[in-house]
């Protein structure tokens, strides 16, 4: 099945296992997903759900043991490596729990990463201007990591993550190392980015307070899909909250709702 001219990611009934010494972890089963343009998805799940996994295959970073994975009109299991890498810096973006900055770099020297390792000379003055003022670090550009707060640290991954103009934004945990204030104005920046730009996002959380910003929710168990459903159905943190909460316990472990 190949992804429609609306759907920018396409996943087909996708499975992936890992090796722990003597143990296989079945770390996703059969996981069949599509995404539009313009999406904005939370995947929520337990630790060991397969959530960071599925957003690693969908960024390339492992490939399935089974399945198809498209990106973009790319089917990334049928990618070379050096072809992978430029597919991974040309149409995603990737934003980290650890914000992983690179510590000598000041914050624009940080945002330039991904065009330099293209082979590109930096990003033009006004595109990195731009990103610099649409995240508020105008004034930070000259700081390194150690003289930012973890707020502004993110908000330099996350104009890196823009920085090739990417096709889908993939964020881990991006709130995991923030405080609760910082967590949720960097929940209203990808929001904006969604409802402004159109951006495409998938975000990794086991939040409700996070999720909730989200147009759609997918829920992870046991490397299945449990059950998938639109924000029109919670109202916020706590009613999401409830619902995952009332999913979870009332489907058997490897239950996947129709």
């Amino acid at each position: 099945m190949s992804a429609s001219s609306s759907s920018l990611v396409c996943l087909e009934q996708v499975s992936k296992s890992f090796r722990q010494g003597q143990v296989v972890v079945q770390a996703l089963r059969d996981v069949s997903l599509t995404l539009a343009r313009g999406d904005f998805v939370a995947v929520m799940g337990a630790s060991g759900s397969g959530k960071s996994t599925l957003l690693h295959l969908m960024a390339g970073l492992t490939r399935p043991d089974a399945g198809r994975i498209e990106v973009a009109g790319e089917c990334l299991s049928a990618l070379s490596e050096p072809r992978l890498t430029q597919v991974r810096r040309r149409h995603i973006g990737l934003v980290f729990q650890a914000f992983n900055l690179v510590p000598s770099l000041t914050a624009e020297e940080n945002i330039q990463l991904p065009a330099l390792a293209d082979g590109r000379a930096g990003l033009p003055e006004g595109v990195l201007d731009g990103l610099l003022t649409d995240l508020d670090l105008a004034a930070r550009r000259g700081h390194r990591p150690d003289a930012l707060s973890g707020g502004e640290q993110q908000r330099v991954a996350v104009a890196r993550a823009l920085s090739m103009d990417p096709a889908l934004i993939l964020a881990d945990e991006p709130t995991g190392s923030l405080d609760s204030v910082s967590g949720q104005k960097l929940c209203r920046l990808l929001r904006q980015l969604n409802e402004r730009q159109k951006r495409t996002i998938v975000m990794v959380t086991h939040e409700p307070a996070v999720a909730c910003w989200a147009r759609r929710v997918v829920v992870l168990r046991d490397g299945a899909i449990l059950d998938s459903f639109a924000d029109d159905q919670y109202h916020d943190a706590l009613s999401l909250a409830q619902r995952y909460q009332d999913l979870v316990g009332s489907s058997a472990p490897g239950e996947v709702r129709p």
